[in-house]
């Protein structure tokens, strides 16, 4: 999502523009290291205890903005680990 001055750049798309490895070049073990990356166990309870109080209509707006940024996040990774493992699928027997 391109910024515009009601919408500031949030860190993912920071990050995505400096860690643009579809442009920059990507090699089979970076590749590898991008599939093996997830958040840790603490990090996905606390997702999923903000994704049960957004359905519930309970989150504050601290928890709203912390469950945007988790979001942002997850969606970068996906990003990152799809274009990882497009690299890999013709590599996989080298």
């Amino acid at each position: 999502m391109p910024a515009t001055a009601s919408h500031p750049k949030t860190y993912a798309e920071i990050l995505h523009s400096i860690f643009d490895f579809t442009s920059q070049g990507l090699n089979k073990p970076l590749a590898e290291a991008i599939l093996k990356l997830d958040f840790p166990p603490q990090q996905t309870a606390r997702i999923a205890e903000l994704n049960e109080k957004a359905n519930e209509g309970t989150l504050s707006g601290e928890e709203t903005a912390e469950l945007e940024a988790y979001l942002d996040v997850v969606d970068l990774l996906a990003y990152w680990q799809s274009s990882a493992h497009q690299f890999l699928t013709p590599h996989r027997n080298e």
